[in-house]
């Protein structure tokens, strides 16, 4: 295993690196906008409204900087998952005090938590916030891990690793708020590996550790509070992350009894579906049981359950990259569990062990599915398939609010007809056609989903009024429909809502008219002579 490890590794790294030539997803797409947003001086929310918390635009903003192409997208995913693999290795072998388990735990989450056993390559989970959220919720464990005296040592807490841990944390909560089950977790882990079982018993010898962990949670939120305030932004902030997404998650659930009933519920549904959430689970439970003999044992399926509870709070949709950051978990404690059965059998049972998980694997995992979606990126990138018919495989369905090959052509056709001071709109999901272009929204409402769901409808600045406000403001050399993107959600789809909607269509009838209509678009072009309102 010592020498075979790192082939393993490897190939499985390049088994992935094929899917940087997939485009930016349609969330991607609104991160990114916001991002560029940031580059030309403007605030989150205040002039790019978005349902996210502040830290995935800024790491937009840095990622388009470094890198100014849709790719930078699934280079990152890359970057990031390489990164959580290498520190499961570490974390594998601090928590159990030897190889096997950081082993077997880095090669599940890179062979079995590959984003291409998804639809179309798994464009739409890269680079989301839960991705980041995994990287820094195994950081913080790892930090929290050697911040803690080892068995038998007597020293005290290390500081400077539990306050480092918390810092983690803490940027953890600003990529999605419920990323503040990770806190509990990491108070758990301080109580099981902390001195709680030593010589001082009690709460009060785990207090101080954790306080520390606290204060480096608070210093991130706090510098981003403080920006908030600074730039007359911070009741937009909480208007889109708090207001709105309390309304968002709250849609999915039929009170407290629903909320519970999917948190207990949803582990089992996808271990039937997803290897890493079968072996995470069955992990979980061998840990449990062990931990009857080392509550130390225990460390994974907390974090594990504070992961689950992070994926309840966002809401009952079941969308893919909700799950994302629990994979991380999952696979340490698949690892851990591992070797604990391992050292505990004999070589028949071991032989039996490895044959009916690898069954149950091959018949979980499509393993069709993945060679396909990695073979198509390979043959994009050599030349064989043209970029044209390499993005019409993202999207463009009948029930898909989004299509990669309709945004590029959308951003291409607003770039030529637009000069770089024009402003356009966009009323849909395609906020990846701005960055294309290279064009700034007319309205802070670069995307619809606020406007159709009729989020603060009377609040000023907000709703269709504050839409019709921005517009009439900036006059958009563009009006942008999109057509086929909500109906199944909303009843209509965007195009409709706009034109059927009293003030919004008579302002645009009487400016514009519409230039170019297709599947997925009607493009409205301003009318010449057309004054201000």
């Amino acid at each position: 295993m010592k020498r075979l490890f790192p082939v393993l590794f490897a190939a499985l790294v390049l088994l992935r690196l094929p899917s940087v030539v997939q485009p930016a997803g349609a969330d991607q797409g609104l991160y990114a906008y916001v991002g560029q947003a940031i580059a030309r001086g403007e605030v989150p929310y205040r002039d790019a409204w978005d349902q996210k918390p502040p830290a995935i635009h800024f790491t937009y903003a840095l990622m388009y900087a470094v890198w100014p192409d849709d790719s930078v997208v699934a280079a990152t995913d890359l970057l990031v998952t390489t990164a959580v693999a290498a520190l499961l290795l570490l974390l594998g072998r601090r928590l159990t005090g030897g190889r096997g388990a950081g082993e077997i735990a880095a090669l599940v989450f890179l062979l079995l938590g590959n984003p291409a056993f998804g639809r179309v390559g798994g464009v739409w989970v890269r680079a989301q916030c839960e991705t980041f959220i995994a990287l820094l919720a195994v950081a913080a464990l790892l930090l929290i891990a050697h911040g803690l005296p080892g068995r038998g040592e007597r020293a005290r807490p290390r500081a400077a690793w539990l306050l480092g841990a918390g810092v983690l944390l803490g940027l953890a909560f600003l990529f999605k708020y419920n990323a503040a089950a990770y806190l509990l977790a990491a108070a758990g882990t301080i109580a099981l590996l902390g001195p709680l079982g030593g010589p001082r018993r009690g709460l009060r010898s785990i207090a101080g550790p954790i306080a520390i962990m606290g204060a480096g949670a608070a210093v991130p939120v706090a510098v981003a509070a403080a920006y908030f305030v600074a730039t007359g932004a911070m009741g937009d902030l909480y208007a889109a992350t708090i207001t709105y997404n309390l309304q968002y998650s709250g849609e999915t659930y039929g009170g407290v009894l629903g909320f519970v009933r999917y948190l207990l519920t949803f582990p089992i549904i996808h271990g039937k579906d997803d290897s890493v959430w079968l072996l995470g689970g069955l992990g979980c439970a061998i840990l449990l049981l062990a931990s009857l003999a080392d509550r130390a044992r225990l460390v994974a399926p907390v974090w594990v359950a504070a992961a689950c509870l992070s994926i309840a709070v966002n809401g009952g949709r079941g969308l893919a990259q909700y799950f994302v950051q629990a994979l991380p978990l999952l696979s340490l404690a698949a690892g851990v569990a591992a070797m604990l059965a391992w050292r505990a059998s004999g070589v028949i049972t071991r032989i039996v062990l490895v044959v009916l998980l690898a069954i149950a694997i091959v018949r979980v995992s499509q393993f069709d599915k993945l060679a396909e979606n990695a073979w198509f990126d390979v043959q994009h990138a050599r030349g064989v398939v043209s970029r044209t018919e390499y993005l019409a495989r993202f999207g463009g369905r009948s029930t898909d609010k989004y299509s990669a090959l309709a945004v590029r052509d959308l951003g291409d056709y607003l770039k030529a007809h637009t000069a770089p001071s024009d402003r356009v709109f966009i009323f849909g999901f395609s906020g990846g056609a701005y960055v294309r272009a290279g064009r700034v929204s007319a309205s802070r409402f670069f995307w619809n989903r606020p406007i159709l769901s009729g989020f603060n409808e009377g609040v000023p600045g907000y709703g269709t009024s504050g839409v019709l406000r921005d517009l009439q403001a900036s006059r958009p050399a563009y009006v942008v429909l999109q057509r086929h993107d909500w109906p199944a959600e909303r009843a209509k789809d965007s195009a409709d809502f706009f034109l059927q909607h009293p003030r919004l269509g008579e302002w645009l009838r009487a400016r514009y008219d519409l230039a170019v209509q297709n599947d997925t678009y009607q493009i409205w072009g301003r009318r010449t002579g057309a004054g201000r309102p």
